[in-house]
């Protein structure tokens, strides 16, 4: 996988499994598409059960916020765009944007704020140093992206001021 911004690694299609009572894509299906764009998108930034497994770390999330455009139908292509919003020691705001892509619109938009959790003391912790650098190395590319309207609409990284 390249560095590129956003990040559009993650492509699918409606399965009929996801389609609801009203034919469209129903609203828990978002999030598992969302879910799986997000687990392809920190494998990139190096985070992963595997990366975290030797401090024995986790990541919770602490807050999300979904917005819906315009639905989407059994069978329609659609493509992730991922976006590294914000991230410190121990936290990373991802913005995902869901475009159907056949016809080329968004569909709907998704933000998350993720916390790296110790598993031994249930507690927040530093992510390992590696992980730290590669996401910084990401946040220089994905910084100079125009930030999604909808984001930091209650989901942000608490800065100390003065």
């Amino acid at each position: 996988m390249n560095d590129v911004a956003p990040f559009g690694e993650f492509r699918t299609e409606v399965a009929p499994e996801w389609v609801d009572h009203n034919g469209h894509m129903g609203i828990r299906s978002y999030t598992k598409v969302f879910d799986q764009a997000a687990r392809l998108f920190y494998r990139h930034l190096g985070i992963s059960r595997e990366s975290l497994k030797p401090v024995n770390g986790s990541l919770f999330a602490l807050q999300e916020g979904s917005w819906f455009r315009r639905e989407v139908m059994l069978g329609d292509p659609l493509q992730v765009l991922s976006q590294l919003i914000d991230h410190d020691h121990n936290k990373v705001v991802i913005f995902h944007t869901l475009m159907q892509t056949r016809d080329e619109y968004v569909a709907a938009r998704n933000e998350i704020i993720e916390i790296h959790i110790s598993m031994d003391t249930r507690k927040p912790a530093p992510f390992p140093q590696s992980i730290q650098s590669r996401v910084a190395e990401v946040m220089a590319l994905h910084g100079s992206l125009e930030r999604p309207a909808e984001s930091g609409r209650g989901i942000a990284i608490p800065r100390k001021t003065g």
